[in-house]
């Protein structure tokens, strides 16, 4: 589902209502929606950040640190998984052995 998007050369975002907002707009609550989303979702998606296709300043802005922001966050979340599953995979073959 993408939670980020860019049409008509606006930025907008995905409220807990489901509807797309624009991104100016967002406030904390919305924040939070999209980070809950973020790191429960496995089918978060944004629209990649590209310059050209934000003509308002403010979307531009807000948009580029939203999208930053939520793609480290959606990178370290993928790098975290794997690390869990190496660390615990010993353990898991041993006591799957036993039984």
């Amino acid at each position: 589902m993408k939670y980020l998007k860019i049409e008509e050369n606006k930025g907008y975002y995905l409220s807990s209502d489901g509807d797309h907002k624009e991104i100016d707009k967002i406030n904390k609550e919305g924040l939070m929606y999209l980070l809950n989303q973020a790191t429960e979702e496995d089918d978060f998606e944004m629209d990649e950040y590209q310059e050209e296709n934000i003509g308002n300043p403010a979307h531009k802005i807000i948009y580029q640190n939203i999208y930053e922001k939520f793609n480290g966050l959606l990178s370290d979340k993928n790098r975290f998984k794997d690390e869990s599953n190496q660390l615990y995979r010993s353990a898991l073959e041993k006591y799957s052995e036993v039984e």
